[in-house]
């Protein structure tokens, strides 16, 4: 500190010497020429104010001090950008018009319950969590510039919607060293710096769902099961049809017969639709998002083509029931995390902070989602607490090796070191006529999960 205290001095002393020697007829930074009156001196030194004001503030910076990054508070925790003696500023990047909003604001809302929640008691680490909430409308490049708008902000950021969209600012995020939790399950987070997943993938619900439906036909080399898959065209899809199409080889009897893909402005699926039935699929792997659900198996119905619909957790929403009334009896959810019904204590706290805090909220699974990122954001924020470093490096030390207990909502995970496979279990869901979901096995993983998980490095 010495060291920086001289550093300033000289400065000062730099800036405060004669005009002339500051200012002469070759110095031209402040767009002056040569000076040769004391009115000339005069205005000079009014010019100079700012710049050593400015000088100064730099030099403070350097040495820890202008905003806060690495000081200690009042109570003895380092603290920096996003974080102050009161309050803790997160952001949320996601969905609240655009093409699934209904389904990304529900998110947002599980996860503003469960801080509401904690903030009504007394918050983390004596400071009220703030939350900031930014609309992408699920484009990338939009979420580009609310990342920009929001960063230089935030301690931390508990929700980014879609992979294309965290894709887009992976490299932002790594060089401001903010942890980010992806609400897209995508295995490709797993290899960003300073990105997590708590749970597991969606490419693990696909192939925990393919080998369930595997096993309910009875499968096997003397009764094969055609199956197709439906993904989007792009990089993220193909890997949830790879992953599909890995396990299909992994089950005796299973083959991929199909695997027509969409584009995100589709809205006529008929081409889908009738790929997939003239393939004779018997059962079909749905790997897009809910917009794109309602499409699909309703024109498949309209060409009589009525295959099990396996889907992850993220291709269904309690508010596509009354569109697809009388056509989910045959539709099953192989979801990594629980659902609104389940009589567990982790459900019992959502549903209760839901009443309080959102009473006009219908109930949706996705809240539950944005609860588990509320329950994950609110355990990192109490560890890097209890380390007493809130700063963007003292939460990103905090999230390696953080044990999560989600209340029984699924099981408690380990986060590790942020680059591997959580957990391989999911469980398989029926639909009922409000669109909740109804569990139809126990928790469980796979061989061919696991088998999965270990070839792609996970």
């Amino acid at each position: 500190m010495s060291d920086c205290i001289w550093a300033y001095r000289s400065l000062v002393k730099s800036l405060t010497r004669r005009p002339a020697c500051l200012f002469n007829a070759q110095d031209r930074r402040f767009g002056v020429g040569q000076i040769t009156t004391r009115r000339d001196v005069l205005k000079m030194l009014r010019k100079a104010v700012p710049a050593l004001a400015i000088a100064s503030m730099l030099t403070l910076t350097a040495c820890g001090g202008s905003d806060g990054e690495g000081s200690a508070s009042a109570d003895g925790v380092k603290t920096g950008k996003g974080v102050s003696d009161s309050e803790i500023n997160l952001g949320i990047l996601t969905d609240y018009s655009g093409p699934i909003a209904q389904a990304a604001t529900s998110g947002s809302i599980g996860l503003e319950i469960k801080l509401d929640q904690v903030n009504a008691a007394g918050g983390v680490c004596g400071r009220q969590i703030v939350l900031h909430k930014m609309d992408t409308k699920f484009d990338p490049q939009i979420t580009t510039q609310q990342y920009r708008a929001i960063s230089n902000k935030v301690v931390m950021i508990p929700q980014v919607m879609g992979t294309a969209q965290l894709m887009a600012i992976k490299d932002s995020i790594a060089k401001d060293g903010i942890l980010t939790y992806s609400a897209s399950l995508n295995s490709s987070a797993l290899k960003l710096e300073d990105v997590s997943i708590y749970t597991p993938p969606f490419e693990v619900e696909l192939i925990n769902g393919l080998v369930w439906a595997a096993q309910k036909a009875g499968a096997s080399a003397a009764n094969p099961l055609k199956v197709g898959v439906f993904a989007a065209a792009d990089e993220y899809g193909t890997a949830y049809a790879d992953a599909v199409k890995f396990a299909a080889k992994e089950i005796p009897g299973v083959e991929v017969v199909s695997s027509p893909t969409y584009s995100p402005t589709d809205n006529d699926f008929t081409a889908q639709a009738t790929e997939l039935k003239n393939s004779g699929a018997q059962v079909v792997l749905l790997a897009n998002t809910m917009a794109q659900t309602p499409g699909l198996i309703g024109q498949s119905a309209q060409l009589g083509f009525k295959p099990m619909w396996v889907g992850y957790s993220g291709s269904w929403n309690a508010a596509l029931a009354k569109p697809l009334a009388g056509l989910t009896d045959n539709y099953f959810i192989s979801a990594s995390y629980g659902a609104l019904n389940d009589d567990v204590q982790g459900i019992k706290d959502m549903n209760a902070a839901l009443a309080q805090y959102a009473p006009n909220e219908k109930p949706s699974n996705f809240q539950v989602a944005g609860w588990l990122s509320g329950v994950a954001t609110v355990a990192v924020l109490e560890k890097a607490c209890e380390n007493k470093d809130l700063t963007r490096e003292g939460v990103l030390a905090a999230v390696k090796d953080l044990d999560i207990d989600f209340g029984g909502i699924l099981p408690a995970v380990n986060l590790g070191t942020g680059d591997s496979v959580v957990s391989y279990q999911s469980r398989m869901n029926s639909i009922n006529a409000e669109g909740l979901l109804i569990p139809t096995t126990d928790w469980a993983e796979t061989d061919q999960a696991r088998a999965w998980g270990e070839t792609n490095g996970f």
